[in-house]
């Protein structure tokens, strides 16, 4: 994991699954700052689940301190982006990236601020990844890949050299991105689907190969 300052207190902004997810990431695995509490609109959030910090606050209308850091732990983009806004935009406070040690990433990689990157994942080089972007374990990235801001990439999915994801896009479990295929902004890719081609902005697709998908 990385921080610029190991003094600088944590806040994790969510503290549902996820959020406990980032939280044993940081204590468990390599403690490396100091966890303040979680930022949650619902302030039983942790109740029933045994842990040492609690909800200390409101995204929507916490006051950061000064030696305050800040980290994005909600498994929806745009849940992540709304929650965030306040701490954002009008506080303009620091983000932190965490990257989990046991993580591979290559050299001349790039990884923006306010990402979760899991244990477990491989990353090859070359690779783009946006700001705000969480990718679980065990998903495997290829050279050239270029992956947007907001976007939530779940366990166990391959994405090929050259693939292109934009912002805000969800790929669930097990999904396999081809080589070269480019993902539009807004997309959500269902479990298990293998997404060739090119995709449209702010579609559902499902199967092998991926289809558009409509709920009734």
């Amino acid at each position: 994991m990385s921080i610029s300052n190991k003094n600088r207190q944590l806040l994790i902004v969510g503290a549902r699954g996820f959020g406990r997810e980032v939280l044993n990431y940081i204590q468990n695995d390599n403690p490396l700052f100091t966890v303040k509490g979680f930022l949650d609109e619902k302030t039983d959030a942790l109740d029933g689940y045994n842990r040492n910090v609690g909800v200390i606050g409101n995204p929507f209308t916490y006051q950061p301190l000064s030696n305050d850091v800040f980290m994005a732990a909600l498994g929806d983009p745009l849940l992540r982006f709304k929650y965030t806004a306040t701490l954002r935009d009008v506080h303009h406070v620091d983000f932190a990236t965490v990257v989990h040690p046991q993580a591979n990433i290559a050299n001349h990689s790039q990884i923006k601020h306010g990402c979760v990157i899991a244990p477990r994942v491989g990353v090859s080089c070359d690779v783009r990844i946006g700001e705000f972007t969480n990718i679980q374990e065990y998903t495997v990235i290829g050279h050239d890949v270029e992956i947007g801001n907001w976007c939530q990439i779940n366990a166990h999915c391959t994405i090929a050299g050259g693939a292109k994801i934009g912002n805000f896009v969800t790929i669930h479990p097990n999904c396999v991105i081809t080589s070269n295929a480019n993902i539009g902004d807004g997309v959500t890719v269902a479990a298990g689907s293998v997404v060739i081609g090119r995709i449209p902005t702010n579609i559902t697709i499902i199967g092998n190969p991926a289809r558009r998908f409509e709920f009734r």
